[in-house]
């Protein structure tokens, strides 16, 4: 991968000068529409219209910030908690208001990147994302089944990657820093007469971090679109990921605590296709007609844990291959008969083949094989009234081969109060989320009589403007109640998967941004969440009350920008196996970046992270890396 992810990236520049050929050497001319918010329901809305709450991260944000990591774009998210063990060669995982990882849907470009064969119950390891040719990123929260059916429990996150419709651009960013960490980036994009073309690619190494945990990645992604007669138009994306990384496994203690010193291996590699066609003709054709297809390997390496407190048995070692394929037709229309009224209805179904299997024992059979099918209709109707008032309501059926059929709801209004400029937005919905192939299958945890988890969640929220709106705030209320929750236990000091009866979640989120001067923006929110497992003193572990983050960027001069942003944390509940549960400190992080545009098409940027040298724990024993300054430079033509 790492040469194929070189040898692209050492293309496109032949690619751009292509493209930009009898282009005279001016500033480029940026037409940008305006964002819309595909997540929230499945008729693109901009954001003052779109239901639930949810954030966008422009293209702007995260050039900003020079960022080499998802994790470190959606660390400073309201309503988020994303906990990354140590350095990056740790799993990621992202706790949605409260709710487990895997109850929060991941998209790229709208494909289901969720993993039913992992051991964490479905989730995605988000540390393998680079975001390299990332448009923006959308975050809705809460109940969302009615639009994305399964895992849409607590939230979805859609990762929209960048076209060549808005501008004709090269692009080359190269960067290094302490430990030996380096990230290569180039893209180009463009139109080509009636069609239009991006290329992206990106190779990371993490170096050598004092916690001997390694990673390694890289990816290509291609788009290409075209105009047809009628309003039609026709749109292909391809990603290709490869990535391979070493840590201590989950529960061992980390550095610190770890008994058995070698280190798990994993080595994934993704492919994946969208295919999109779609024509808008008057009121009544607006039609888009989706394909998916998606395919993951990932080889682990497994020392296994020692026993201890927190796991008398023990997790002997495991060397395996899990394999994922993964397809998906849909089929959406939308009419607007009237002004301000809309009607949008489809369904979708999708395939999912896994197996997981142990190479120690060639010949055995796979721990397990499974495959499922999942679809059905959904409709949603939107109403903007002249008044202020904007109304949602969708509904959506799923039936899947192994069990019985979800019926998921959701409502949304929002009603701007003449003269006092206060925005006032509700919303309520259902969500589920089927058992993944592990949990139902595992030879050692799996548990075949798990059901379904459920949701019921709604959230008020209030936003309103200040100074000529050089200030906004938002504060949001939000509740989930979660049936049928799956979670690991001890039995007989056997491991297992059951469902608890009922886990409720509930808290606030506070955002405010403010334009101080006008070379000085200020951005921050403050979330506190509280989780509770009816009917028992158990705690769910890896998600604080308390978290917050707050980001100052100041234009001193002209093509100078100096950015600083400060993330913290309170305490957390956590176990492992050699110290059984504990609580963890709270913690805070500062990170420190300047760039600085030379030339035209020239820019040099440093990057501080972790300036304080911090020394906390995002999970026992896994001690964070400490500070580490990175340098770069990025041509853009």
């Amino acid at each position: 991968m790492r040469g194929l992810a070189l040898s692209a990236i050492v293309m496109l520049p032949a690619l751009a000068l292509a493209e930009t050929e009898d282009v005279p050497d001016e500033e480029p001319t940026v037409h940008r529409l305006g964002p819309v918010v595909v997540t929230a329901s499945r008729e693109p809305q901009p954001p003052e219209y779109a239901p639930g709450t949810f954030s966008v991260i422009s293209r702007e944000e995260i050039e900003r910030g020079h960022y080499t990591s998802v994790v470190d774009i959606l660390r400073r998210v309201p309503g988020l908690h994303v906990e990354q063990p140590g350095s990056r060669g740790g799993r990621a995982s992202i706790y949605t208001r409260g709710l487990d990882p895997n109850h929060t849907l991941i998209l790229i470009d709208g494909v289901r990147m969720n993993d039913p064969n992992n051991n964490r119950g479905g989730s995605f390891d988000l540390s393998t994302l680079d975001p390299a040719g990332v448009e923006r990123i959308e975050i809705s929260r809460g109940p969302i089944s009615a639009v994305h059916g399964s895992a849409a429990i607590a939230g979805v996150i859609n990762i929209i990657t960048r076209t060549g419709r808005d501008a004709q651009e090269f692009l080359l960013d190269g960067s290094g820093g302490r430990w030996g960490v380096y990230r290569v980036v180039a893209e180009a994009r463009g139109r080509v007469g009636f069609a239009d073309l991006s290329v992206a690619g990106a190779w990371i190494d993490e170096g050598d971090p004092p916690d001997g945990q390694q990673y390694r990645g890289g990816n290509i992604k291609a788009d290409v679109g075209l105009q047809l007669p009628a309003g039609a138009s026709l749109r292909a994306m391809f990603r290709y990921a490869d990535s391979e990384s070493e840590s201590f496994p989950d529960d061992s203690g980390g550095d610190a605590f770890a008994v058995i010193r070698t280190l798990e291996e994993r080595d994934i590699r993704e492919v994946g296709l969208h295919v999109e066609a779609a024509q808008k003709t008057g009121r009544w054709i607006d039609y888009t007609f989706g394909f998916d297809y998606r395919q993951r390997r990932e080889d682990r390496d497994s020392p296994g844990i020692a026993p201890g407190v927190g796991i008398p048995t023990g997790i002997p070692s495991e060397s395996s291959r899990d394999e994922l394929d993964y397809y998906a037709l849909s089929l959406r229309n939308t009419v607007k008969p009237v002004d301000g009224f809309s009607f949008t209805a489809g369904g979708d179904v999708y395939w999912e083949e896994g197996s997981s299997s142990d190479q120690l024992s060639p010949g055995q059979p796979p721990n397990f094989e499974l495959d499922r099918v999942v679809g059905g209709p959904f409709a949603e109707l939107h109403w903007r009234s002249a008044y202020g008032l904007v109304l949602y309501g969708g509904v959506r059926a799923d039936f899947s081969n192994e069990s019985s059929s979800e019926v998921t709801p959701r409502v949304s209004a929002e009603y701007s109060v003449p003269v006092i400029d206060l925005v006032v937005k509700g919303s309520w919905g259902e969500g589920f989320k089927l058992p993944a192939f592990f949990s139902l299958a595992s030879p050692v945890v799996g548990n075949p009589d798990l059901v379904a988890e459920r949701s019921k969640g709604w959230d008020l929220a209030l936003s309103r403007s200040f100074w000529k709106d050089r200030v906004a705030g938002r504060l949001a209320y939000f509740e989930i109640e979660v049936k049928d929750l799956i979670d690991f236990v001890f039995i007989d000091f056997q491991p297992s998967l059951i469902n608890r009866s009922k886990v409720v979640s509930r808290g606030f989120e506070f955002e405010l941004s403010a334009k101080l001067f006008d070379s000085l923006d200020l951005n921050g929110n403050l979330t506190f969440t509280d989780t509770d497992i009816r009917h028992t003193s158990d705690d769910l572990l890896n998600r604080p009350r308390w978290r917050g983050a707050l980001t100052l960027i100041w234009d001193p001069v002209e093509d100078v920008t100096i950015r600083a942003a400060a993330l913290i944390v309170g305490s957390v509940k956590d176990s492992s196996a050699p110290t059984g549960d504990v609580t963890l400190d709270p913690w805070g992080r500062v990170d420190l970046s300047a760039s600085w545009r030379v030339r035209k098409h020239v820019s040099l940027y440093l990057e501080i992270d972790n300036l304080f040298d911090s020394n906390h724990q995002e999970a026992v024993g896994f001690r964070a890396p400490g500070i580490r300054p990175r340098a770069g430079v990025t041509a853009r033509f």
